[in-house]
């Protein structure tokens, strides 16, 4: 019943012909359905504008941000587990920053206390590393980040080894 309706609508045409216009008039349907998609933008490295990457658990915390003029306070409560024998691991790394002298970006590391373990001033470009006793410093309990128009690539790790 299908074919007979196909073949007198193309019944004028030789069928070779008409088999080409049935192709035709697909590959163009699907080429125009295709072309209208809109893909989400490639990301390379996984992060997005101005929304905090944050892997919890209680051996690693690890806060990535890549920021355009983000301006926002955040704070964890860290899953960070840690007695007076164990040895922390902290990194952080500053790339690509763009302050201005008005932007004042801030990051805090906190003991459950409220006493500061690490406070940073954003301000430009920065590799740095650490390792110390969890005696020595106390275990960490809260991380804070203080966003003012901060543009850049922020990333900071603790590792209990």
């Amino acid at each position: 019943m299908i074919m007979n309706s196909y073949n007198k609508i193309g019944a004028d045409l030789p069928s070779r012909q008409w088999n080409f216009r049935v192709i035709a008039s697909f590959l163009l349907a699907a080429a125009m359905t295709l072309s209208s998609c809109v893909a989400p933008p490639d990301h390379t490295d996984g992060l997005l504008e101005n929304i905090p990457a944050v892997v919890n658990e209680p051996d690693y915390f690890s806060l990535s941000i890549l920021g355009d003029k983000y301006s926002d306070d955040e704070s964890w409560d860290l899953n960070f587990s840690a007695i007076e024998t164990d040895v922390a691991l902290a990194t952080l790394v500053l790339k690509d920053i763009d302050m201005k002298a008005t932007d004042s970006t801030y990051f805090q590391v906190l003991r459950a206390e409220g006493d500061t373990i690490l406070s940073v001033l954003i301000q430009s470009d920065l590799i740095w590393s650490s390792e110390n006793s969890i005696a020595e410093t106390g275990a960490p309990a809260v991380a804070t980040f203080t966003g003012v128009n901060f543009t850049g690539r922020f990333e900071y790790q603790l590792i209990k080894k």
